[in-house]
């Protein structure tokens, strides 16, 4: 449905509402989706089919089609660049909320306007603009940690996608604890399932935005010290800091052996998850880490990181090691790589563990929280 249109969920005869309308704010959604996109994407879907929810998005026009397919009433807001859509938010958000009238606001992405004529939810997704800001673009650093306390402090809940990020939330942003709702990222398993896939020579992988806080120069070094007939694919999109990872391969000598594919669609990166050796997501530290979770899905024995999000993620489905570490990191991909039946065992834990995270799960955790602003 067209911008400003008259929402149509949730109705009795007569026009009587029941349930909730909620106004949710995607214009941060980025062309090609990966991390918070994946939820975002994922979330509307969802909440798009929920009998009682009345659902209105605020999107770019693009983006239109996809919401509108899911359920979703869509009020448009022509901003192009990031700096045209935080203005947008500070002036004109509030007073389309105030027209639309909704019962909660959710701002998916660590924001929330001023002014808005109603409850608000905001979801904040990983402290590490905090704890690590050196991994990050100076400019996301200053803005995103105002936004968050901010948006944190408007808000009448917050959700949090780990316990991880709640600790961050209420450490850092100033999140009350005790109206801090963690509601973890979920897939949809149906999709996202071990399977077959295309014929290719073995291979290792890593998928996400190839950015410092993945550390990926330390997977290309204990790559480079394996003795194996594997490849290296590093699938996602390039992102600020990527160049360290050219500078990586030149210096480890393993060019020849490393494919870099860059943003890749869902669909290939489901069948890549199906078809890898093992998986590696050797991240610094994470919010939640969602290639981890869709990796566990699709039966890819996994390599992860300790101490954040992807520890609670994966449980004892994934081999664990700290984050930095080279040598542990080399020896846990040879492990994985040389025994057979290890690596079976994990093959078959993933998917176990990922039935505790389905997309279906998220909703169900925003509706709680939206219902709880509400009161």
């Amino acid at each position: 449905m067209g911008a400003d249109g008259p929402g149509h969920r949730g109705l009795l005869p007569g026009g009587a509402r029941i349930g909730l309308k909620v106004l949710l704010d995607a214009t941060s959604l980025p062309p090609q989706r990966t991390g918070v996109g994946r939820y975002l994407t994922e979330l509307t879907c969802e909440l798009g089919q929920r009998d009682g929810i009345e659902l209105h998005v605020l999107a770019k026009p693009r983006d239109v089609r996809g919401f509108d397919e899911a359920g979703a009433v869509v009020h448009t807001a022509a901003v192009r660049t990031r700096p045209q859509r935080i203005a947008w938010e500070r002036v004109a958000v509030a007073r389309r909320s105030r027209a639309i009238a909704p019962d909660v606001f959710h701002g998916p992405h660590y924001t929330v306007p001023r002014g808005l004529g109603c409850p608000a939810v905001v979801t904040f997704h990983d402290p590490t603009m905090f704890t690590h800001p050196r991994v990050h673009e100076r400019s996301k650093v200053a803005y995103f940690t105002r936004a968050a306390r901010t948006g944190v402090r408007r808000a009448r809940r917050v959700i949090a996608v780990s316990e991880y990020a709640k600790r961050g939330a209420v450490e850092h942003a100033g999140a009350d604890p005790d109206r801090t709702d963690v509601v973890p990222l979920g897939v949809d398993l149906k999709r996202y399932a071990p399977g077959s896939a295309p014929a290719r020579e073995p291979y290792i992988l890593f998928v996400g935005a190839i950015e410092p806080r993945k550390d990926v120069p330390s997977l290309i070094d204990a790559f480079a010290r394996l003795d194996t007939g594997h490849r290296l694919v590093l699938a996602g999109l390039p992102a600020w800091g990527s160049d360290a990872v050219d500078r990586a391969i030149d210096v480890h000598g393993v060019r020849d052996r490393v494919e870099v594919t860059g943003y890749i669609s869902e669909h290939d990166k489901i069948a890549l998850l199906r078809g890898a050796d093992v998986f590696v997501y050797p991240s610094l530290a994470e919010g939640f880490g969602l290639p981890v979770l869709e990796a566990l899905a699709c039966g890819a024995p996994s390599i992860t990181t300790t101490g954040s999000a992807p520890e609670e993620v994966a449980g004892d489905a994934a081999l664990l090691v700290p984050p930095g570490d080279v040598a542990a990191l080399r020896d846990a991909l040879e492990r994985v790589l040389g025994d057979a039946s290890f690596a079976d065992d994990l093959r078959r834990r993933g998917p176990e563990r990922a039935r505790s995270f389905p997309a279906s799960a998220t909703a169900d955790g925003t509706i709680a929280s939206y219902r709880r602003a509400v009161g």
